[in-house]
């Protein structure tokens, strides 16, 4: 259904998943006990839609849902889940004491590429790679990055006595992005964004970090165009005629834009989005600013731009890639204007607000939002 809010400047979604109306915002759309369902959302963080199949990390059932073609309708039932035996179970591990291949931990990103599936399984601090899509509940992924073998998964393979922070170790990684030539890994935990030039079967060994000196460096440093804190979302542009690096630098308030793909480790960015200069990096709500923001997607059709700043409960579109520092945003969902910041607008939940939204993609005319508090993902029509 649509939503009812009276305000009409607001733009509202036009369909919601996990959720049976856009005025409610439960925990597994009320299901009883810790039970989920092929139709509910627990926290989902993440989505993607790769022309055909959408993708949603469901972070708190520690799953991954498949819908094998585009919702049309609130509170579609999704096809395949990834992570768990049955679309009702939410244990993380399948309630096991250690990962193993067919399980997830808290995944906060899921990505898709060439047929291959990418979810950053943040609580079992690695990257699983299945070479196909999975068709049917509870896969096996074919590939692991951050340890040695699929039943580790402690951070920086502290299991399988690692004693510091390596090239083939991660910590709590939140996103995962492939170009179609490299992968990129959001290294939360480890203030650090990895680049893989090619993934083997096991412990890959990344060729470049960009937020450290080097691959066995996680400080928290200063801000400035070589450093990152805490990194929530990475994306890597394949439309344009040299490819560009951005980077969700969520400690910092802002968003960092290479102009080219990093080749060695320790390179500045050269545009800053959220601040004024590359050395500040306090939080603000304008059409300047930015507060915790979590995720970033470009649409290489129209170049829209969108970041999920979810301490500002909204997402902000630009129309294109910024050229300089100081970028305004041109469109804001989830407020009313670019000033206000409240969840759920300091009102009642409906198809126009949003509760630390932390995951968007946009492609083929359509903007899809996690709207991770509400429990919910929206859709919204792109402009």
């Amino acid at each position: 259904m649509m939503g009812s809010s009276p305000d009409t400047d607001l733009e509202f979604a036009t369909l919601v998943l996990g959720q049976k109306h856009f005025e409610e915002a439960e925990n597994n759309s009320g299901a009883s006990g810790s039970n989920a369902t092929a139709s509910s959302l627990s926290s989902p963080r993440n989505v993607f839609f790769d022309g055909t199949k959408l993708f949603v990390a469901d972070t708190q059932n520690n799953r991954v849902l498949i819908w094998n073609t585009a919702p049309t309708v609130s509170q579609a039932a999704a096809t395949v889940v990834i992570g768990q035996a049955d679309m009702n179970a939410t244990s993380a591990n399948q309630g096991g004491t250690q990962a193993d291949r067919n399980t997830l931990f808290l995944p906060r990103a899921v990505h898709v590429k060439g047929g291959k599936v990418y979810i950053a399984d943040t609580g079992n601090n690695r990257v699983l790679v299945y070479d196909s899509i999975p068709t049917a509940n509870n896969a096996n992924a074919d590939r692991v990055i951050g340890h040695a073998n699929f039943t580790e998964s402690e951070s920086n393979r502290l299991d399988n006595s690692t004693t510091g922070v390596r090239d083939d170790t991660l910590n709590e990684p939140s996103d995962v992005y492939h170009n179609g030539d490299k992968l990129f890994v959001a290294d939360t935990g480890n203030n650090r964004v990895l680049i893989y030039n090619s993934v083997g079967l096991t412990s890959s060994q990344a060729s470049v970090v960009v937020g450290q000196p080097d691959t066995e460096k996680a400080d928290i440093r200063q801000a400035a165009a070589n450093t990152v804190k805490s990194p929530n979302g990475v994306f890597a542009t394949s439309n344009l005629s040299i490819d560009k690096l951005l980077i969700a630098d969520t400690g910092n308030n802002r968003i960092l834009i290479f102009n080219s793909l990093p080749t060695s480790d320790n390179t500045s960015a050269n545009i800053v989005m959220g601040q004024a200069s590359m050395a500040d990096a306090g939080s603000g709500t304008s059409r300047t600013t930015l507060s915790s923001p979590v995720d970033i997607f470009q649409d290489e059709g129209s170049e829209q731009f969108l970041i999920a700043d979810s301490g500002n409960h909204r997402v902000v579109v630009f129309d294109s890639l910024p050229g300089a520092n100081g970028a305004s945003a041109s469109r804001v969902l989830g407020q009313k204007d670019f000033t206000s910041a409240g969840a759920n607008r300091n009102g009642k939940i409906d198809g126009n607000t949003l509760n630390t939204p932390r995951g968007v993609y946009t492609n083929g005319g359509l903007i899809w939002i996690a709207d991770t508090q509400n429990h919910r993902v929206l859709r919204f029509p792109a402009k």
